[in-house]
């Protein structure tokens, strides 16, 4: 039993530690530098019991969405090595289980200790900031899952239907502990976690447990097989998305209709199931939870909604770049797979057929998680739209609102997932240490500015001191883009024409951004704004830099 323990311990906890470390970091660090950054703007920190009660939420669907990931991701990493252990399946099973139980206290109690050392008084954990039931329904959680991902290796819709119901009961029981009153009243913290509640939670672990170590003893010994509906589910999908056949007769294809097949099977669809599927159930979720907080307007309703959704779309797109970036190597390694590096064709043509499958990673990510924010808009706030004598004005203004942080978000993630992307194909971890390095470093040089700026009164020198670390880092980047432009037409991965449209459709809509909105120079005030729209400017720009990055990260990757 000890070496089982061991063992399988060991291997999970190999694959989790780097995602975990992320996420703890990722957790504490945004809040202080957003904490930091509105003390040195002057912003009301927002300390009523009330308003960090209703944060509270928010917590517990990013921190759950991200240690979860990371659970499941070390258990699918960790799953082949451990099926060949010469040990009892049920023994397998149990202590990969617990090492997720494990991780995941670990991670929820590290980043609540590091809440209160740096955010909460001594009241947090009665009052408005509840860790113990969240925490045991997590753990109930997790085994919950456990025992899901192994009987969906052998999917069937009853399999599948049965599943969704459970997460639904459990979620609708959890939500149930913060609404003694019914759902229709106010929210209040689930304080005390009574016997009858523990009991349960229990129970539905245990049950979990059973159900999970029978179903990784079936996927070990090779006898969970999918159902015949979905194997034919699966096949149409197959031929919608990567052009296979679903007779099973293909006709000849050619290499880079292969290669493009082949990666994304291979990570592009954990990819989008993270990124997309995780965070679209996410947004549904917490949107519907937090319904109530923006009032009761149509409007009202949709800025919260949009808020919420811009939020978990940024995350989304760090988790599709870590997760399809890592899809060229393999596990452990930086360096590319040797059958992608072989592949019989040109640096462009391969270049092509990646970057073909990283838009529609982006496109399906994205796309799913649009699907939970319409389902939060076609329920709670459709309705309100058409009552009322204004319900004209109100649904114009509520589309016009919608399709505007629609358009953003996307530009947004497409832009983090590519650009992340392009960094993890270069295959290097001193590339990797040095953009991270890079990014921090200008952040540091920013807030100590602004802490300047803060002491002085904003003096002129200290004006003067801002405009150029904008316009220092909007060169940077420009200077950047363009070298990766010139560099990739020069070694013959992208064509003269592609580098031209890039630049072209940056130039007009920038020019649309300046004709829409661009300031007057007119005092040191505005010319300190002129300098950061620049900056901005420059950040569009790397929006398009993944069409040259990319080919000359995996160029440099596959000829190491």
């Amino acid at each position: 039993m000890s070496s089982a323990m061991i063992a399988t311990t060991k291997s999970f906890c190999k694959r989790a530690w780097p995602g975990a470390s992320i996420g703890v970091a990722t957790l504490v660090i945004v809040p202080l530098m957003i904490k930091i950054l509105m003390h040195l703007q002057g912003y009301r920190i927002p300390y009523n019991d009330q308003e960090i009660f209703s944060l509270h939420f928010t917590y517990l669907g990013i921190s759950w969405v991200i240690f979860l990931s990371i659970t499941v991701r070390a258990l699918a990493g960790s799953q082949k090595y451990c099926r060949g252990l010469p040990i009892s399946s049920r023994a397998i099973a149990t202590w990969l289980m617990l090492a997720m139980v494990g991780l995941v206290v670990v991670l929820q109690l590290a980043t609540n200790g590091a809440y209160r050392a740096l955010f909460f008084d001594e009241r947090w954990l009665a009052d408005y900031w509840p860790v113990l039931g969240p925490l045991l329904f997590l753990v109930t959680l997790v085994p919950t899952g456990h025992a899901i991902f192994w009987i969906l290796n052998a999917p069937s819709y009853t399999r599948i239907i049965l599943s969704m119901g459970i997460i639904v009961a459990l979620f609708w029981w959890f939500l149930s502990r913060y609404f003694p009153q019914g759902f229709k009243a106010e929210a209040v913290p689930w304080s005390h976690v009574t016997l009858g509640e523990f009991v349960l939670m229990q129970l539905v672990s245990l049950a979990a447990w059973y159900q999970g170590t029978r179903a990784f003893a079936s996927v070990r010994s090779g006898t969970a097989l999918p159902s015949l509906q979905w194997t034919q589910t699966r096949n149409w999908w197959d031929s919608l998305t990567t052009g296979v056949s679903s007779s099973g007769q293909t006709g000849l294809i050619s290499h880079r209709e292969a290669l493009s097949r082949l990666h994304w099977r291979d990570s592009c669809q954990r990819a989008v199931i993270m990124g997309g599927g995780l965070f679209g159930i996410a947004v549904l979720v917490l949107n519907t939870t937090m319904r109530n907080a923006n009032g009761s307007h149509p409007i009202n309703i949709t800025e919260g909604f949009m808020q919420i959704y811009l939020m978990f779309s940024i995350i989304a797109a760090l988790v599709v770049g870590l997760v399809a970036g890592e899809g060229t190597c393999g596990p452990g390694r930086t360096e590319m797979k040797s059958f992608l590096a072989v592949t019989p064709l040109s640096d462009r043509d391969f270049a092509i057929a990646l970057f073909v499958n990283l838009v529609k990673t982006v496109l399906y990510a994205s796309l799913l998680i649009q699907a939970g924010l319409m389902l939060n808009m076609l329920v709670f706030v459709a309705p309100g739209m058409l009552q009322g004598d204004q319900a004209s004005i109100i649904s114009s203004r509520v589309a016009l609102y919608w399709f505007v942080y629609s358009v953003y978000t996307l530009a947004c993630f497409w832009t983090i997932a590519a650009n992340v992307i392009s960094v993890l194909w270069t295959g290097r971890s001193w590339f990797y240490y040095l953009v991270i390095g890079s990014i921090l470093g200008c952040f540091g040089l920013f807030v100590f500015i602004l802490n300047s700026t803060d002491r002085i009164s904003y003096s002129p020198n200290n004006l003067y001191c801002q405009m150029a670390f904008f316009l220092v880092l909007a060169f940077l980047i420009f200077a950047g883009v363009v070298t990766a432009f010139v560099t990739a037409c020069q070694k013959g991965l992208i064509k003269l024409s592609t580098a031209g449209i890039a630049g072209g459709l940056w130039l007009i809509c920038s020019l649309a951004a300046i004709w829409l909105k661009f300031p007057a120079p007119t005092g040191l005030q505005e010319m300190l704004t002129l300098s950061l729209y620049i900056f901005f400017l420059s950040l569009f720009a790397l929006a398009f830099a993944p069409f040259a990055t990319i080919p000359l990260a995996l160029s440099w990757n596959r000829h190491r």
